[in-house]
């Protein structure tokens, strides 16, 4: 059993996972993932602390790669959708960057960019425990069929990258911060676009790595010669 151990301070919070990645496990996920060596990848010091932060770094949990199909350098939507609700990556439950991106590829799919608004009119931020998540606001309403009810052991992996890969007002979101007010009734956002992938929805699950870079995803691509297409019945 894993042991996650959470000390409330008064001005902050200080959540410790038990670190089980060693150095073989760092070099496979910069290798596979092509985590640019600019960043610095570390592992923490035994008991390290998700939060407060390390001086000029912050936590990625492994499963941000190997499940919620996300790559360093992060996509714009994400970053667009953690700076509106004022949270940051390192407290994001994995299920939650696993919607986030199944929303993107979703929409690019849909030959759309993803919009900030109609994600919102799908999704509202909660709390998780210590972290956070996206619930739908619309169980008969959603942009997906299925997704896991829980994932294992992804508190106790993760690995210290540079802090600029996230802009410098990605702040801590405090447990004692308001979320977000319910969506006004007025609230205006291209339900075209709504319809579309509700329609076209798919299970949020991993992706092969040549679907997303298709999806804008990844930049993990060794053939500069050619990029990734799909066919259907022998046409591109």
């Amino acid at each position: 059993m894993v042991t996650v151990s959470v000390f409330f301070l008064p001005w902050r919070i200080r959540v410790i996972c038990p670190v089980f990645l060693n150095k073989n496990d760092l070099k496979w996920y910069v290798e596979q993932y092509d985590i640019p060596a600019s960043l610095n990848p570390i592992l923490p010091a035994k008991d390290t602390a998700i939060y407060p932060f390390v001086p000029g770094k912050i936590g990625v949990y492994t499963r941000m790669f190997n499940y919620c199909n996300y790559r360093l350098p992060l996509t714009k939507f994400l970053i667009e959708v953690l700076l509106f609700h004022e949270v940051h990556l390192s407290q994001m439950n994995p299920l939650c960057l696993a919607k986030v991106c199944h929303f993107e590829l979703a929409c690019h799919g849909l030959d759309s960019d993803p919009d900030l608004n109609v994600f919102r009119a799908f999704y509202e931020l909660n709390r998780s425990g210590s972290w956070y998540t996206f619930e739908v606001r619309k169980k008969n309403e959603c942009c997906y069929t299925w997704i896991t009810s829980s994932l294992k052991d992804w508190k106790d992996r993760f690995f210290l990258v540079d802090d600029r890969c996230v802009p410098p007002e990605m702040t801590w979101r405090l447990k004692k911060s308001r979320l977000p007010d319910p969506l006004p009734k007025d609230f205006a956002f291209n339900k075209n676009s709504y319809t579309d992938l509700i329609r076209e929805a798919e299970r949020v699950q991993k992706y092969p790595e040549h679907i997303l870079v298709m999806g804008r995803i990844s930049t993990i691509w060794s053939e500069p010669a050619w990029y990734p297409t799909l066919k259907w019945n022998g046409e591109g």
